[in-house]
């Protein structure tokens, strides 16, 4: 079929027809962008985490009782209590923590190496003990783990980095052994160990990565105590009541509260879910409102020309030519309309990522969505063109 008759029928109704292109050109690109942010949530949420997430339990352990406010009752309370968790059956190691990696609290700071001139890298923070980095799964690829010397020693310096922190402090590769500082040189820390891999308190930060364990025995009376406990995934739910209660047993001055680390990570990607949840209604919303504007137009088209449909009839045109005829006009107008889509789209990509910490658009992506525009643009064309289709010369004369 030539293209003169629809170029000029377009040149006659420009602003009906400039309408509907506009309006696939802003779904093309608030899908694609959509999509692009749907599947980057996604993949965070999925993400390997460096910790046995799914065998964890914490405890929180929130003091009332006056005796607490004592440092050497609380501390033999807090040994005695990883003394309990651990002779429990089905639990594997256990330990004290400040700050619970993947539930959107922590502690952060910046270092950099000895008597650099760079600056500041940041980092999340956690203090735990010797059984720290068994109970939290993470894997040792260098050094050592700590050991109690570390712990009691008030003056211990001793700390554990991952790979990601490590290499972004030494690029070299040579940071085992090697001093770091915070804003001050005085009182340097030293790695002592790197661990592969292990995610802060922030999931969404983009220092996720940069992670540093500290020595030491957390607790105070305002914050009370909170422990981290492996156990077998099979036994999570078995064992938060059986926890729960003979903690309890164990000393009533205080308020205990178990909880899957897993369940802790979900709600610390509510809003990323929530956001997932409404771009998902607005890519409905969008492909809908975009199908039934084509739709209207296309009936409208219809209506309009029945004496010119009916006409072409009478001189021999085909059902399929008619049909034909409206398919084409519709795939030029979506075609133009994703021109221009396609130029926002990128446009908008780029002002995520520079401003959002947006990831960049796949072209795979892109493409799919353009050949699903031109589905989508072709199916809803379909109907109001096949009724078009079957109008007879003789109701078209009638309608003049």
């Amino acid at each position: 079929m030539e293209l003169g008759p629809i170029l000029r029928a377009l040149r006659q109704n420009k602003t009906r027809f400039f309408l509907i292109s506009l309006e696939v050109a802003l779904t093309l690109a608030i899908i694609v962008n959509s999509i692009n942010m749907i599947q980057d949530f996604k993949a965070k949420m999925e993400r390997p985490t460096g910790i046995a997430e799914s065998e964890i339990l914490i405890v929180g352990s929130s003091l009332f009782a006056p005796e607490f406010r004592e440092e050497g009752y609380r501390q033999n309370s807090r040994k005695a209590d990883l003394a309990l968790l651990r002779a429990l059956p089905g639990v594997k190691s256990a330990d004290s923590l400040d700050m619970v990696p993947l539930s959107g609290s922590g502690n952060s700071s910046g270092f950099k190496p000895l008597h650099s001139k760079m600056e500041t890298l940041p980092c999340n923070i956690f203090t735990t003990g010797v059984d720290g980095i068994a109970t939290l799964g993470v894997r040792l690829i260098q050094g050592r783990n700590f050991v109690d010397s570390d712990i009691n020693d008030a003056d211990s310096k001793n700390v554990i980095i991952t790979k990601t922190y490590a290499d972004l402090l030494f690029p070299d590769g040579d940071a085992l052994g090697k001093q770091i500082q915070g804003r001050e040189p005085e009182n340097p820390y030293t790695i002592v160990g790197i661990i592969e891999q292990m995610h802060g308190s922030w999931p969404n930060w983009r220092h996720v990565n940069n992670v540093m364990l500290r020595p030491g025995e957390p607790g105070n009376f305002n914050w009370g105590h909170r422990y981290m406990v492996r156990v077998d995934a099979s036994q999570i739910s078995s064992l938060i009541p059986i926890i729960e209660k003979e903690l309890l047993a164990a000393n009533n001055g205080r308020n205990v509260q178990v909880q899957p680390l897993a369940e802790i990570k979900a709600r610390t990607y509510q809003v990323n879910t929530a956001i997932r949840k409404m771009l998902a209604a607005v890519i409905v919303l969008l492909l809908f409102v975009t199908a039934l504007g084509i739709v209207g137009i296309t009936s409208f088209s219809v209506t309009e020309r029945t004496h010119h449909i009916g006409t072409r009839r009478a001189l021999g045109a085909r059902r399929l030519d008619i049909l034909r005829y409206f398919l084409t006009e519709n795939w030029a107008i979506t075609t133009i309309g994703l021109l221009v889509g396609l130029g926002i789209t990128y446009g908008l990509n780029y002002a995520l990522v520079q401003f959002l910490d947006g990831v960049k658009l796949d072209t795979r992506l892109v493409v799919m969505s353009v050949v699903g525009m031109w589905l989508i643009g072709q199916a809803a064309t379909f109907l109001p063109a096949w009724k078009g289709a079957r109008i007879s010369p003789s109701t078209a004369t009638r309608n003049v």
